[in-house]
């Protein structure tokens, strides 16, 4: 799945895979409650591991609920079937509705700011449509669960292959650029049957940590400043269904409820700390960078506290949304805690 996504783990999944199986005998269960886009939800799944998918954040839950949980093709009756569900959003009527007021180059933003560029009017009144379609079909009763959130599915992914940005949402470019003027595409996906039984649910990682009764958990924390819920606001917000405020120049959903402790220096320690605490698991993997904020000599002195401590590491290239990040490549680290 291309995904324009801060931290994606995409490129070193083999690698944190192969590591996790070395330790953990295929069958065992194992949480991922940072799951971003599931890639590595999907790996461990496909490796053949029970996995509970979760995130703090609403549009993961729905990328991890298509990926692990719809394992052939929905039947969609109401659309004729998945082909014809996706047909039904190729061709949905496009309507100027929220996107294309807060986010389409021809919209008039609430707070009376210029329009913003985020997509080309055309593709932001086809949003709208699918959104309003999905609505309908929702209330209607004419959707699974799963279904639903493979439309939504196939709706995130096919708005950021069009959205006109340079990385993140945070802001969108000067002008409109090419690939941001193509029509939205819905093309199918594989859907694969894994092993296991796989669980989806949503919430903050220091509120599900207690819960999980798995052998293993796998955590992906934020290591930079920047905020998920903050630079994929829009992505929340199709997921979500909902038509926040779109504060500022940049249209921002109200996040700060949203907000990790991950990200900020003064208290990514602490976050790290309060999580191991309420986790009662034989093992924790935590995928973590050089460039976190918490340094290497601080953080395995943190996780000491809570077990034996090994650490793998992976060079890989950095992740850079814009033209001010540094590049070169980066040390990943993964850290496993076997509990005392």
């Amino acid at each position: 799945m291309s995904y324009r996504y801060l931290g994606n783990k995409t490129r070193l999944v083999d690698w944190i895979v192969g590591e996790i199986s070395s330790v953990l005998p295929v069958g065992s269960s194992i949480a991922d409650p940072m799951c971003g886009t599931a890639s590595v939800s999907m790996a461990l799944a496909q490796a053949g591991y029970s996995v509970t998918a979760a995130d703090a954040l609403t549009f993961p839950i729905v990328h991890a609920r298509t990926r692990l949980l719809a394992k052939q093709a929905p039947t969609f009756e109401a659309l004729g079937g998945y082909e014809g569900a996706l047909a039904w959003m190729r061709s949905a009527p496009p309507l100027e509705g929220y996107f294309f007021r807060e986010f389409g180059d021809a919209g008039q933003p609430a707070n009376g700011r210029a329009p913003r560029l985020y997509f080309s009017a055309s593709n932001a009144a086809h949003i709208d449509g699918i959104r309003d379609g999905i609505r309908k079909l929702t209330s209607a009763g004419a959707l699974s669960e799963v279904e639903h959130s493979v439309l939504l599915h196939h709706l995130i992914l096919a708005t950021n292959k069009v959205a006109n940005i340079s990385g993140t949402y945070g802001y969108f470019r000067r002008t409109i650029s090419g690939p941001a003027l193509k029509p939205l595409a819905f093309e199918p996906i594989a859907f694969e049957r894994t092993p296991g039984h796989h669980t989806v649910v949503q919430g903050p990682v220091e509120e599900l940590a207690s819960t999980f009764d798995t052998d293993a958990v796998y955590l992906d924390p934020p290591y930079t400043k920047r905020q998920y819920a903050g630079n994929y606001h829009i992505l929340e917000t199709l997921a979500q269904e909902d038509e926040p405020v779109a504060a500022g120049d940049g249209g921002l959903r109200p996040w700060s409820d949203q907000a990790s402790d991950f990200c900020y220096r003064r208290s990514a320690g602490q976050a790290f700390r309060e999580t191991l605490k309420r986790l009662k698991v034989p093992h924790v993997f935590i995928s973590y960078s050089e460039d976190g904020q918490v340094q290497e000599d601080e953080l395995f002195s943190i996780l000491s506290d809570f077990g034996n401590v090994t650490l793998h590491e992976q060079p890989h290239i950095r992740y850079r949304s814009n033209g001010r990040v540094k590049d070169g490549s980066v040390l990943e680290r993964l850290y496993h805690v076997e509990a005392f």
